[in-house]
């Protein structure tokens, strides 16, 4: 799926989604890339949307628990990055940046709905690792059970504890990062991990080894 995205000055095309053949030979840099933004390459801009667009759609994803939502929410990050790029003091790396960015966005989204979600069973498959890349029937069934019990666990979780076991477990986040994403000491992001994972390890305890966290 792709999401067609025209900038706000209307100058240039972007593309939310794949798409091997707009990448340049040599991949620049963020600096390099926000130097080029600020000097008025429009371009450049379209290529930070190349660079970041799968990791930002896969998080927003298991936040908002639908595809389409998630779509909607990284283009209007993109959309509000392309405004700000221009005040960006490198205070922070750019992926962090664009990650509160699209982090607030995913949030305000979910108050107005009240709903907190994640991603059905079947759509949390590529995030864990499994031992059989093509099992048996038996073994799918299996796996769909374990998916169907990770997400009610996970959907168990205080909100917290959820939004960090999600940028860390499905984005491999640092720490920091995530603290800096969420506005919450390092300290507290580890506690919400530790107990997250403690938490889920208990609810999951009869599937034994068959995932990883």
């Amino acid at each position: 799926m792709r999401l067609y995205f025209r900038s706000p000055e209307k100058k240039i095309d972007m593309v939310i989604g794949k798409n091997e053949d707009s990448k340049p030979d040599r991949e620049k840099s963020d600096t390099e890339l926000i130097a080029s933004f600020k000097k008025g390459d429009k371009d450049a801009f379209s290529q930070i949307v190349l660079k970041y667009q799968q990791r930002l759609l896969r998080i927003a994803s298991i936040i908002l628990g639908d595809q389409d939502d998630a779509m909607d929410k990284v283009q209007d990050a993109f959309v509000k990055a392309y405004f700000h790029l221009d005040s960006f003091r490198g205070d922070s790396s750019l992926y962090t940046w664009l990650y509160r960015i699209l982090y607030n966005l995913c949030l305000s989204s979910l108050r107005k709905k009240k709903i907190i979600s994640f991603l059905s069973s079947d759509s949390h498959d590529e995030y864990f690792n499994f031992p059989s890349p093509e099992p048996d029937p038996s073994e799918k069934l299996k796996r769909k059970e374990i998916m169907s019990a990770v997400t009610n666990a996970i959907k168990k979780l205080p909100v917290r504890q959820r939004m960090v076991f999600a940028l860390k477990q499905f984005n491999s986040l640092k720490h920091n990062e995530i603290a800096e994403i969420m506005g919450i000491t390092e300290g507290a992001v580890k506690a919400s991990y530790f107990h997250a994972i403690k938490k889920l390890r208990k609810m999951l305890a009869q599937y034994g080894g068959n995932y990883e966290m």
